[in-house]
């Protein structure tokens, strides 16, 4: 279980999946972390977290890609990326 925040909203969630890739940047290759967190739908008092914004987590700043809203399943997967791509 890790901390996040969003939208001034403290969660605590745990983290799926995490992958570390690498990708061609300006002077050579930089890391790409991606993860994907599992959050209780009930943590979000009134609008779920969309594509495109930020997310915190454990202090590091990321953006949703991809929002998994089974509409059976009481959690969320939300698929992260790092903000600079």
């Amino acid at each position: 279980v890790v901390r996040a925040r969003w939208n001034g909203i403290d969660l605590l969630v745990r983290m799926s999946r995490t992958r570390r890739d690498q990708q061609i940047d300006l002077g050579g290759f930089v890391d790409s972390p991606d993860l994907s967190l599992r959050v209780p739908k009930a943590a979000f008092p009134e609008t779920l977290p969309k594509f495109g914004e930020r997310i915190e987590v454990e202090g590091e700043d990321y953006r949703i890609v991809q929002v998994g809203n089974h509409p059976r399943s009481p959690l969320l997967t939300l698929s992260l990326s790092t903000t600079d791509e």
